[in-house]
């Protein structure tokens, strides 16, 4: 038993609104997301920088090469170097022997303790500036040699700027990386509303499925306007016929008439298979012969248990059918205007393959010939450019696809799938058209 609950549709402008907030978070978020870590590697970029220049003048300063060549360096430079960390922007600054013992170190009892971290470099002769783990956490520090007059390395220097201040200074910037973040997201955020407003404005507030049903309503009510045009046409034939006394004539008449009822007519309306497109089609036929085209119809299997309602099977049909009557009406005259419409059924599905004789696709747009907005017609036409977009939505929101290719003109194809499993529910009866 089918489900009543009622299938909300949301209009095409809230459907944009909705995804391009999303987009617009999104977006924001890994801005800011970058910003930050933009900001960490400046300023580990920066702490290198300062460590870099401190090491480099300690390791040159007249005093610290002279206490290095005495009995007790550690006597003069342990106060010498804590002043120099309190009045700079380094978390430590640490004196060692060439072995790296320490000399200096802002835990005084640690003084005389192997330094951790690497010192190879420094004894070749080597500045490094790394990022290490000491008694103090990770920090960004530089090592360097301090050499003696004769150029022998006698002792080895080492600032650093700890991790956690580096931190400290990023998290000072975060006010400003929210506020670039804020105006980016109010920025955006005010198109996407203006955007929603003009959708709002050109769509009247449909949603896609109200279009598509529009859409299936004009085209079978433009089929019945011709075929009730050439009903009257022939029903006026047959009753002067009468009233001029040519009564065989106008049994003969009807008679044709009623032979040229094609077997794919009563097909697809026999049983409620698809009474709807064979009405649409019917109508189709009368709206082609008007127009000088020639329309031939193939149907093939069962379509009773296609998941899709009667709106949105005409909306395929009925939109395939009158994009291919007017490519062929754009032939030179002479050549033939002809659409094909083959209605079958597979294994795998279902299938709706509508050919013309028109001059075809334009080389390059078989996929953007299903893209918003897009159309070969005339610019300014109302509607252009729409309804297969929607057309290709709605089938491959049932899991289907939408095809167009080149032979003698434009084909297109639709490929309809079997539900998941054996009995899976139709579309929502309260869906307008549905067949029950």
């Amino acid at each position: 038993m089918r489900s009543l609950r009622p299938r909300i549709h949301w209009n095409i402008a809230r459907r944009f609104l909705l995804s391009q907030m999303l987009v617009v978070v999104l977006v924001c978020g890994v801005v800011a997301a970058a910003l930050y870590w933009q900001a960490q590697a400046a300023a580990r970029d920066r702490a290198g920088e300062i460590t870099r220049t401190l090491t480099t003048s300690l390791v040159r300063d007249p005093y610290v090469v002279e206490r290095l060549q005495s009995a007790d360096p550690s006597e003069g430079l342990q106060d010498y170097a804590h002043g120099i960390t309190e009045n700079s922007s380094v978390s430590f600054i640490t004196i060692m022997s060439p072995d790296g013992v320490r000399y200096t170190h802002e835990n005084p009892g640690s003084i005389g303790l192997p330094y951790q971290g690497e010192i190879a470099g420094a004894q070749a002769g080597r500045i490094e500036t790394l990022e290490e783990r000491g008694t103090l956490g990770v920090s960004m520090r530089t090592i360097a040699p301090v050499t003696g007059p004769d150029g022998t390395v006698i002792g080895l220097v080492s600032t650093g700027v700890t991790i956690n201040e580096i931190s400290t200074i990023v998290r000072e910037q975060v006010p400003l990386l929210g506020l670039i973040a804020a105006t980016l997201l109010a920025t955006t955020t005010a198109s996407t509303i203006l955007i929603f407003r003009y959708l709002s404005r050109a769509t009247l507030g449909f949603s896609r499925e109200d279009i598509l049903q529009a859409e299936a309503t004009r085209s079978l009510a433009a089929a019945l306007r011709s075929q009730n045009h050439e009903h009257r046409n022939r029903m006026h034939t047959v009753l002067t016929l009468l009233e001029l006394g040519h009564v065989d004539r106008a049994r003969r008449f009807a008679e044709a008439d009623i032979a040229s009822g094609t077997s794919w007519e009563a097909d697809l309306a026999a049983g409620d298979q698809l009474p709807a497109v064979a009405a649409l089609l019917t109508g189709k036929k009368a709206e082609a012969g008007e127009r000088g085209v020639e329309i031939g119809v193939g149907v093939g299997g069962s379509w009773r248990a296609v998941p899709l309602t009667d709106v949105e099977l005409v909306s395929v049909v009925g939109n395939l059918v009158d994009n291919a009557m007017d490519a062929v009406c754009e032939n030179p005259p002479g050549e033939p205007r002809e659409v094909e419409v083959d209605l079958s059924e597979t294994d795998a599905g279902w299938e709706v393959v509508v050919a013309d004789s028109g001059p075809g696709i334009p080389p390059g747009a078989e996929t953007r010939i299903f893209e918003w907005g897009y159309s070969s017609k005339p610019a300014g036409d109302a509607g252009r450019g729409v309804g297969l977009h929607l057309l290709r939505e709605m089938i491959e929101r049932r899991g289907g696809t939408v095809e167009a290719a080149n032979d003698a003109g434009a084909v297109f194809t639709v490929r309809i799938p079997r539900p998941d499993r054996p009995g899976a529910p139709r579309p929502d009866a309260e869906t307008p058209g549905a067949r029950r």
